[in-house]
């Protein structure tokens, strides 16, 4: 356990939200170029692991070019990273062996020698749904969505008015967003990815109202809520950080959000 809670923090609080991964933020807005019928995996392996074999500060996912790997995460990180819902609350029905931080997986999934080239052109989105595949496959996953009216944050222009900035001539649209840390680094990336990553940190989740449709380039500085009365650098927690700073707000509100409903999923046999 207390292995997994050093991982989890830095994985599931930071890896998600491409500072790990390296993933542009830019990469997860939907391409002209993704392909009329979905790939399919050509190899799929899942294999528990022991949490003594996960040292901390080890596991999470990592990408191949004709696919991907997963290391050291129990069975809700999969749910989580592939239909995009860090915030726990909008899974429902997991059973409790899911949720076990003490029962972890590694998975390596690739796809065939002439679907490498059409997997390098996915987003960072559609890399992700394809771990639904393995869900459905090796766990037996059956699910659906649904809506439900659940405590949310609205994300709103504060009132002296925003103060982001556009991107620079040389901005690339990277984002890094260290949770751990309390700090972020937007360059020339729209906030939809933003709103994805205040979710995860006021473990909510984020509605966009500000009506900001552009790319901005910004730096945030908060005491991450996993570090609250731990933090000496005298910082702000996030929600005054992004008045003070961004010259946005959240504000609490109750809104309908999708909700993942597990219907059936089971324990995969190694292989």
């Amino acid at each position: 356990m207390p292995i997994w809670s050093e991982v989890r923090m830095q994985i599931s609080r930071v890896a998600v939200l491409c500072a790990v991964f390296g993933i542009a933020a830019s990469a997860f807005a939907q391409t002209p170029n993704a392909p009329a019928k979905p790939l399919q995996w050509d190899v799929v392996s899942v294999k528990p692991m022991s949490a003594d074999a996960c040292p901390a500060h080890q596991g999470g996912v990592g990408w191949l070019k004709d696919g991907l790997t997963v290391s050291c995460v129990p069975a809700f990180f999969l749910v989580q990273f592939a239909y995009r819902l860090m915030d726990q609350t909008r899974i429902v029905g997991l059973p409790d062996w899911a949720k076990d931080t003490s029962h972890l997986y590694a998975v390596e999934a690739r796809v065939s020698g002439e679907d490498a080239p059409v997997y390098a052109k996915l987003n960072g989105d559609e890399r992700f749904r394809m771990l639904q595949q393995v869900l459905a496959d090796r766990f037996g996953m059956k699910a659906h969505m649904e809506a439900r009216e659940l405590p949310a944050y609205d994300l709103l222009v504060a009132k002296g008015g925003s103060k982001l900035k556009g991107p620079g001539p040389n901005d690339s649209g990277a984002t890094q967003w260290k949770a751990q840390d309390g700090k972020v680094q937007w360059t020339g990336a729209p906030l939809a990815n933003f709103v994805f990553a205040l979710s995860n940190e006021t473990g909510r989740p984020v509605v966009d109202t500000t009506g900001l449709t552009g790319r901005y380039s910004f730096t945030l500085e908060f005491e991450p809520a996993a570090r609250a009365g731990k933090d000496e650098s005298g910082r702000p927690s996030v929600f005054t950080a992004l008045e003070e700073q961004l010259g946005l707000k959240l504000v609490p509100a109750k809104e309908p959000v999708d909700v993942l409903v597990i219907d059936s999923i089971k324990q995969p046999g190694a292989n």
